[in-house]
């Protein structure tokens, strides 16, 4: 099956007390500024998988759940860098 991010917001994972641990985590961490532009006190933020999150890793816990994977991003900068993902750019570590 391929990921598809609103089928495992279905399912529940990112509901999970793992998964909401580790994003508060990050957010902490990077202390709610964007690590691709320095945007500090945005409306929205995402706590962004560096490997690309998928149904084969998923449980994981090395990909899914290690905060060293895990980044804040702005939602601009988290949207340029779903973008090119998804045009076959792969994994940008900018």
């Amino acid at each position: 099956m391929k990921y598809n991010v609103d089928t495992v917001r279905e399912s529940g994972w990112y509901n999970k007390k793992e998964w909401l641990a580790v994003r508060d985590y990050v957010r902490q961490r990077d202390k709610m500024t964007c690590v691709r532009c320095g945007a500090f006190g945005a409306k929205k933020y995402e706590v962004d998988h560096i490997i690309e999150l998928t149904w084969e890793n998923l449980d994981d816990w090395k990909i899914a759940l290690n905060p060293d994977n895990l980044q804040l991003l702005c939602k601009s900068c988290h949207n340029k860098k779903t973008g090119e993902y998804k045009r076959g750019k792969g994994v940008s570590l900018w």
